[in-house]
């Protein structure tokens, strides 16, 4: 078995894979642009401006800054709510009863993320830059946290001024800091790795929103890419961290208050609906 796509997207014509030239040159923006299968019913997206740090034949590398102005997408009916917190059965509705979608202006929250987009994958690396505190009363002052994460998603294609793809909805974190991805010897390693939000990628498939085989499509890629991560050491390596704390900078951005809107984006803590590496 390998890595394979479940589903294509909509995207412009002149568009090529990441890992072909011509490349973006380190600095510019690009938009990195997540749409839906079904993107051309609503033509709603999301769309997130970010600094190229490296682009090559490997991949790409792109740094978002806490405090970015962003555009969501946010379900009619539940405009004032994340999607995330919509009810499975009113989000993973059948094609002829899905829910309307539309664009809405948003703000990245935390610190920063740095993404590592490997050639021909169908799923990227986030380093997520947050405050050490975040998760106690009393943060420490100045002091950033990493965690390392798995976006699945559908292999990415570019243009000179964006790149596309489509979130799978599974994504994997390692939560437990007793058991990182980064072992002291250098190795990779999968034993602390969580399933994220599998609760929303089996209620996809039993609501009717896309085919049951999609979500076993990325059930199963998620399970082989944590077998196989040495396959994909250049966007795993370590230095990546050191890149996004050199980004973060001493300035302080993006850091959201309880009372701001729902507009904020930044990925959630660990909820409910997760799996271990047997998906258990």
């Amino acid at each position: 078995m390998s890595l394979r796509d479940p589903f294509t997207i909509p995207t412009p014509s002149q568009v090529r894979p990441v890992g072909k030239a011509p490349y973006w040159t380190p600095g510019q923006t690009v938009t990195w642009t997540f749409r839906r299968f079904d993107f051309n019913r609503d033509l709603a997206e999301v769309a997130r401006p970010m600094r190229v740090i490296a682009d090559g034949p490997s991949g790409s590398v792109l740094w978002l800054a806490g405090g970015t102005p962003t555009q969501e997408t946010r379900i009619v009916g539940w405009e004032d709510t994340n999607a995330h917190d919509v009810p499975l059965k009113a989000r993973f509705r059948p094609i002829a009863e899905a829910p309307t979608r539309i664009n809405v202006e948003g703000t990245w929250r935390g610190r920063g993320v740095l993404k590592i987009v490997p050639t021909e994958a169908p799923f990227s690396v986030w380093v997520l830059l947050k405050d050490a505190g975040d998760d106690v009363d009393r943060p420490e002052s100045g002091a950033v946290r990493v965690e390392w994460y798995i976006n699945l998603e559908t292999s990415h294609r570019r243009s000179d001024d964006a790149l596309f793809t489509s979130d799978h909805i599974l994504d994997i974190t390692f939560p437990i800091a007793s058991m990182p991805l980064h072992a002291e010897d250098g190795r990779l390693d999968p034993t602390g790795a969580v399933f994220k939000d599998v609760d929303e990628l089996a209620a996809a498939a039993n609501y009717g929103a896309w085919p049951k085989e999609w979500s076993e499509i990325i059930r199963d890629n998620g399970s082989h890419l944590l077998d196989h991560l040495g396959d994909f050491g250049w966007a795993f390596d370590p230095e990546w961290e050191t890149v996004a704390r050199d980004l973060v900078g001493k300035v302080r951005l993006g850091a959201a208050s309880v009372s701001e809107k729902s507009f904020d984006q930044e990925h959630r803590a660990i909820p409910n609906g997760c799996y271990d590496r047997q998906h258990r």
